[in-house]
């Protein structure tokens, strides 16, 4: 196990996988922030709120409601910067005893909601602001009408931010409970490719069935199917394009266990998630659902959007140095994220045309952002195996030396000698000094420089090239580099 921690992690720091099995549990810690009983006037008045907005916004009063949406925004984010300064994470939350004491009555619940003033005086703030600026008499001039345009236009952002929310979430459920990461053989991704292509197609195919029928109680099963063809052929070519894009870090990811496995969860969830966002636009286009059910479901698409920013928004925090966003702050700001995402929504309803059109095309944009996401995850998750794998294989076939037992012991007889060996050499040459015979080490040692190389060479004399060369005063020297 730590040979395998070592290869994952050569430096010491968690890796991206581990990473995303963390989150999913902070994801439930920020999920028991957002639903506690502590803060729960917030969640209903964002809901009073917007709705009595959207109303504002269907009667012709969508100059106003946008007012209303970009103020309690605004609101709620200088709340959310200014939790942390004196007593004001106290005011924006119920008392641990207060919660549990006065729950079940009627006259604390209402109490209750004084935890929204501080947010709404805020907002307050932010609404004069604005008037200051874009009002009647604005410095900036009477911009009010432009308000509602402006802020639709941000339903493009709120789009990629859903993607993206979506996408944090589906790659920590991928990277839950995977296996160890053993080593195993490149490839084997064609099955598990074929049965994810029919579980989208048999999924699409009651889900069809279903809106089908839900629109026309007479159509049936083969019908639907039938009417619906082109959908299919849509959804292949977006599975094809989806799986030939992500095939080089899919190759990559086959090498080992963990990674084989989480790249398959990945590619199946992301699929699942695109192929919903494609039934949606189909059905607006085609189906044409009913306007309660659309609400619905945008309306619960909304709130789990809103979920997901703040925890994109928590997580990256945590590993930078604003901190922006942390568990202390992290309902305000997901407040004010959802006051302008509903705000979004309600401006789309009244001030441009072609609802249907513009909701289309949020759903495409979400489809696209999962399509770039989906080889950039992978090889983020992976980051840095293959560089762990050469660093493993280099440790692995470097040989270590041994030390020799008795090591020391050794060192020192061979000093031992050697300085033996010395004194002997010493008393030799005093003896061969007084001897005129030379000795037999002399004997080799002449031979040796006598066998020398260069041993003919006379070089105290300068050798001078060409020496035996007739030169004539007409030639010509041709000097080539």
């Amino acid at each position: 196990m730590e040979e395998e921690r070592a290869a994952s992690s050569p430096t010491g720091e968690r890796t991206p996988l581990e990473v995303l099995k963390e989150e999913e549990t902070s994801l439930l810690s920020l999920l028991r922030i957002l639903l506690s009983g502590k803060t729960l006037p917030h969640l209903v008045l964002i809901g009073v709120l917007s709705a009595l907005f959207q109303v504002m916004a269907t009667a012709g009063s969508e100059t106003a409601s946008a007012l209303g949406f970009l103020s309690l925004s605004g609101g709620y984010l200088l709340t959310g910067l200014m939790v942390g300064i004196g007593p004001v994470g106290r005011w924006i939350a119920l008392p641990e005893a207060a919660g549990e004491v006065v729950q079940s009555r009627l006259k604390g619940f209402v109490s209750s909601f004084r935890i929204c003033l501080f947010p709404l005086a805020m907002a307050a703030v932010v609404l004069a602001v604005l008037l200051g600026l874009v009002g009647q008499q604005g410095v900036l001039g009477d911009l009010r009408t432009a308000l509602p345009l402006a802020l639709s236009s941000c339903f493009v952002i709120w789009a990629v931010v859903q993607g993206r929310g979506f996408g944090r979430w589906l790659s920590s459920l991928a990277a839950s409970n995977l296996p160890e990461g053993a080593q195993r053989e490149e490839g084997g991704t064609a099955r598990f490719s074929v049965m994810a292509l029919g579980v989208l197609v048999a999924l699409s195919s009651v889900l069809l069935v279903v809106f089908e029928w839900l629109t026309d109680a007479n159509t049936g099963p083969a019908a639907a199917l039938l009417e619906n063809g082109l959908f299919f052929v849509v959804l292949g070519a977006v599975f094809v394009i989806a799986w030939r894009r992500s095939l080089p870090a899919r190759l990559q990811a086959s090498r080992r266990m963990d990674f084989h496995r989480f790249a398959n969860r990945w590619m199946l969830l992301t699929q699942l998630m695109i192929t919903w966002h494609l039934l949606t636009v189909w059905r607006h286009w085609t189906i044409t659902p009913e306007g309660p059910l659309l609400f619905i479901e945008e309306f619960l698409l909304m709130m789990f959007t809103v979920i997901m920013a703040i925890w994109g928004l928590t997580s990256k925090s945590y590993r930078s140095t604003l901190r922006l966003v942390n568990t202390h702050n992290a309902l305000p700001m997901g407040l004010a994220f959802g006051y302008a995402y509903a705000g979004s929504v309600a401006m789309l309803t009244t001030v441009l045309e072609e609802i249907d059109n513009v909701m289309m095309a949020g759903h495409l944009i979400v489809v696209l952002t999962f399509l770039w996401m989906q080889p950039k995850v992978l090889a983020r998750t992976m980051g840095g195996m293959e560089a762990a794998e050469r660093i493993k294989h280099v440790v692995n076939s470097a040989v270590p030396v041994e030390p020799v037992l008795g090591s020391n012991d050794a060192s020192s007889d061979s000093t031992a000698r050697l300085e033996d060996a010395v004194e002997a050499t010493a008393e030799t040459g005093s003896e061969s000094r007084d001897s005129s015979e030379p000795s037999a080490g002399q004997k080799e040692a002449t031979d040796d420089a006598n066998d020398a190389i260069g041993a003919d060479v006379s070089w105290s004399e300068p050798e001078v090239l060409a020496n035996d060369v007739a030169w004539d005063e007409d030639d010509d020297i041709e000097v080539l580099d």
